[in-house]
């Protein structure tokens, strides 16, 4: 079943049986009472990982494991919500006065409050409870906002908290990205291009010359058999600056940008692990600094063709939104790194964090053995 799977052949309807009903189903466990989405495990598999690999390089620069989960606690739901906000202020937040008029004064209020956590339709029906909807760009604010306040809290640097929590940032998100391969969605275009007929768009390729050129990119074939969809209507142009629409009929393969920005986020990261060591130039922020380029550029090229993008209205001219915040990542990104390149007052190295981390840790566990020693005496 498994070979099935990874060899099938071209064919939208195709199934290889249970295992494949399993595999691309959004759920973790299809038939059980409580659903748990393949979304969240990826994120949380995400984020479970980055802190064992980042706690220990914490623990290098005397960042105590038990204190940075403790931030993690605090500072994960948040940039979760953070996500969900920036999604809706670009996507649009219902009006309240629509909620009241469904629902009374009060449960208005409270049923557009549980809407921005996730409740589609609260608060009538908890049913249908969910995320759907996040903004990654809401998510690095606020986790910008919280390394600031994190560090303030337990005294550390925000230059070697930034260079611990972005490079983890990218691999989370490397994770986290295959959430959007199981719910089919955030893909890119049709592979190869379409061309608008009225309101109707059309391939450019056959569905078999689409399926090999995926192919030909070296991408398994059970990612290709999951691009491809049916009746799709995407977002197409701007005229008189209202967005219109437009519908493929028919099955398409399209691009899976989600598989893209996984890869070029697990790059990111593989450099952050051999430049830690190897880099011996590099000051204490840099890494952050890095991060918000890479990922800034990333999101502005990819952008180009992914369908499902939030927009802003600027003066009647339909911009991306993860483009001109990936511009502003960018250049305040370059803006960081030149302040630290050219900072003589501080200009502590990362290795340098690393070596006195390891000084204030090895103290730390001489006074520990001292004082074991002292309670022993006085028994």
């Amino acid at each position: 079943m498994l070979f099935n799977l990874l060899t099938g052949p071209i064919n939208p309807t195709y199934d290889t049986g249970w295992f494949s009903s399993w595999f691309y189903s959004e759920l973790l466990f299809p038939n059980a009472p409580i659903a748990i989405t393949k979304y969240a495990v990826c994120i949380l598999t995400g984020i479970v990982v980055v802190y064992f690999i980042q706690s220990r390089e914490g623990r290098k620069m005397g960042i105590n494991s038990d204190d940075l989960l403790t931030c993690l606690a605090i500072v994960v739901p948040l940039c979760v919500l953070g996500a969900r906000i920036a999604y809706l202020l670009t996507d649009g937040i219902p009006l309240v006065s629509t909620k009241i008029s469904q629902y009374g004064f009060f449960k208005g209020l409270f049923g557009s409050f549980m809407y921005v956590l996730g409740f589609e339709s609260a608060p009538s029906n908890y049913a249908f409870y969910g995320l759907s909807g996040l903004a990654i760009h809401g998510g690095i604010i606020v986790a910008v906002i919280m390394v600031i306040v994190c560090c303030h809290w337990k005294k550390w640097s925000i230059k070697n908290l930034a260079d611990l929590t972005f490079p983890g940032f990218a691999l989370a998100q490397a994770f986290g990205r295959w959430g959007n391969f199981f719910n089919r969605e955030a893909h890119g275009i049709v592979v190869g291009g379409w061309t608008l007929d009225g309101n109707t768009l059309v391939a450019n390729l056959t569905l078999e010359e689409q399926y090999a050129r995926l192919r030909s990119f070296g991408i398994p074939k059970f990612i290709v058999n999951n691009m491809c969809f049916s009746n799709e209507s995407y977002y197409y142009g701007t005229v008189n600056g209202e967005r219109i629409t437009a519908t493929l009929s028919g099955y398409a393969y399209y691009h899976p940008t989600f598989l893209y920005e996984s890869l070029l986020n697990l790059t990111a990261f593989i450099v952050y692990l051999v430049l830690r060591r190897k880099g011996k130039h590099i000051r204490s922020g840099m890494f952050g600094a890095m991060y918000l380029i890479w990922y800034g550029a990333i999101r502005f090229l990819i952008e180009f063709i992914r369908t499902d993008s939030l927009y802003l209205n600027f003066f009647g001219v339909a911009l991306k939104n993860a483009q001109v915040l990936g511009v502003i990542m960018v250049l305040a990104g370059i803006g960081i790194l030149i302040y630290l390149a050219l900072d003589k007052k501080h200009p502590e190295l990362y290795l340098d964090a690393i070596k006195k981390g390891e000084i204030k840790n090895k103290e730390a566990e001489e006074d520990k053995i001292l004082n074991i020693k002292i309670d022993e005496d006085n028994k």
